[in-house]
């Protein structure tokens, strides 16, 4: 019964603390789907002749970038999300996320013009949501 009464005292605790300083979450993708968010921004011929790239590209999307909610505080920082330029060279009728019905299973992050590959943390906020949208920075070896 002490046990049982533990485990739950311990469940309770760990949502206590989720549900104080958010939740993070990551992409989970499989390779079609980085191909195709890669490709929709830079081409399919990108993704051909750069496979190296769309591997880089696939690491920060599911491992680099972390999404985590937290109440927006009328006094924040971070900047929308929407301040950024989209990546429409190559598409020039490439779209953004919609923020009125924000689904984090179908955002392409790649849209937007980033500095993923920066060596200093970037956090934004995803317009009209709690997410928060963190860009680790890469590592260097």
């Amino acid at each position: 019964m002490k046990l049982l009464l533990k485990g739950t005292l311990t469940l309770l605790l760990i949502q206590f603390c989720f549900l104080s300083y958010g939740q993070t979450v990551t992409q989970q993708l499989t390779a079609e789907e980085i191909a195709n968010r890669v490709a929709y921004v830079h081409g399919s011929d990108f993704v051909s002749n750069y496979p190296h790239l769309v591997e880089a590209y696939g690491k920060v999307m599911t491992e680099r970038i972390e999404f985590r909610t937290m109440v927006q505080n009328q006094d924040e920082k971070y900047p929308l999300l929407s301040s950024i330029p989209l990546m429409a060279k190559v598409n020039p009728s490439i779209q953004g996320a919609n923020f009125e019905n924000f689904h984090l299973e179908s955002f392409n992050p790649m849209v937007y013009d980033l500095e993923f590959f920066s060596d200093r943390t970037q956090i934004l906020r995803i317009d009209n949501t709690s997410y928060i949208m963190v860009i680790k920075p890469i590592t260097r070896n």
